[in-house]
């Protein structure tokens, strides 16, 4: 299994990020249905997106551009995850990972009809409803073996242990699926920059 997390937390991300990967070859249209201001564009690549990098901030700003064949990827720069809504009323399939700190939380997919989560068991097991489109890839993970000993520190920032091996199983559905998973040449692409307006408080 390709360690995509070291990729990632290479870059800056161990606090934190939201990947939102969509089956869609049409980049502009994926932007548009998670909320991105397309007049806010900013082609660059992620070194110069990472410099807006603050997880949960006020100002929600993504990343988005083609990923593999058909399919578009979304990283969450600043603010909270984009909403999927529109690409659940679009019918398209996506997949999104969410972590914060030193948790990460079940990933959440649509097939297109319905949405559904990954979720995850003690010690790294993540299980799908049957019949799961997530199903066939999950498979071939098989049970994650149990460590030895298992050891906590409240002071990490980014996901140990559990959280961390069912991250790294979710990067590994999304990868199996799209058929590609993050690596040097992943990271070094230039993609777009948006703000995505968040709703007034009422």
């Amino acid at each position: 299994m390709h360690d995509q997390w070291e990729f990632l937390r290479g870059e800056g991300l161990g606090r934190g990020f939201t990947g939102t990967w969509v089956e869609s070859g049409d980049t502009n249209g994926v932007a548009a249905l998670l909320g991105a201001d397309l007049t806010s564009r900013q082609d660059c690549d992620l070194t110069t997106a990472m410099a807006h990098y603050r997880p949960m901030a006020f100002t929600e700003r993504i990343w988005t551009g083609a990923h593999s064949d058909g399919w578009t990827h979304a990283l969450t720069i600043s603010g909270p995850p984009p909403v999927t809504t529109g690409l659940e009323e679009a019918g398209l399939r996506f997949l999104q990972i969410r972590t914060l700190d030193s948790q990460v939380h079940d990933l959440l997919y649509g097939d297109g009809v319905t949405t559904g989560w990954a979720t995850q068991r003690w010690y790294g097991e993540v299980i799908v409803d049957p019949g799961s489109m997530l199903e066939p890839y999950l498979q071939e993970v098989g049970r994650p073996e149990m460590p030895a000993a298992v050891r906590f520190k409240s002071w990490v920032s980014e996901p140990e242990h559990h959280g961390r091996i069912c991250l790294e199983i979710y990067l590994f559905l999304v990868g199996r699926m799209s058929d590609r998973f993050i690596d040097r040449e992943w990271l070094d692409e230039k993609r777009a920059l948006y703000t995505v307006p968040l709703p007034a408080v009422m």
